[in-house]
C-alpha cells in the first residue's frame, strides 16, 4: 500500500476573504462544503464518509499558499483508506515529515511514500526528513 504520492490542488483560497484564508476553521470549513460534510476522523483533515470505513481521504492545507491539497496514493484503495491506513502512513511512512512543510507538497519531481522509509522524491534524490524548508 501507498507508493507514488498525487497531490492535487482542490480549494484555493487566495482570493478568499482574509477571515477564510487565515483562519483554520473557516478554511475547514469551506474544505467540507466541497467533500459534502463527511466525518472528520483525524486532525491532519482525514476525512470519511459516514457510514463507509473504507472511504477516508487526505486533505493538507498551506497555510502559506492558501491552498487544500487532496493527498492519494498509486495504489489499490481505489475506494478510499481506513483509520488504520492513516496511522500505518503517520508511523511507518513518517508522513508528517512532508506534511508538517506543505510547501513540500508542490515538489515537482513528487513523493514516493512506502512502510518503514522516510518520504522520498520520485528522483531519489533526498527525503523529506533531510530537506530544508526554503
Amino acid at each position: 500500500m501507498f507508493g507514488t504520492m498525487n497531490v492535487i490542488p482542490v480549494l484555493d483560497l487566495r482570493n478568499a476573504p482574509a477571515e477564510v484564508a487565515n483562519c483554520s476553521d473557516r478554511a475547514m470549513a469551506r474544505l467540507l462544503d466541497i467533500t459534502d460534510h463527511p466525518k472528520i476522523e483525524k486532525w491532519v483533515q482525514f476525512l470519511v464518509v459516514a457510514g463507509d470505513p473504507e472511504s477516508g481521504a487526505f486533505y493538507v492545507y498551506d497555510r502559506r499558499s492558501k491552498v487544500w491539497y487532496w493527498i492519494d496514493f498509486d495504489d489499490d484503495k481505489f475506494g478510499g483508506y481506513a483509520v488504520d491506513d492513516f496511522d500505518q502512513l503517520v508511523r511507518e511512512c513518517h508522513f508528517f515529515d512532508i506534511v508538517e512543510r506543505p510547501h513540500l507538497l508542490a515538489n515537482r519531481d513528487g513523493w514516493i511514500v512506502e512502510p518503514g522509509l522516510r518520504p522520498r522524491l520520485s528522483s531519489g534524490i533526498a527525503t523529506a526528513g533531510t530537506q530544508k524548508p526554503a
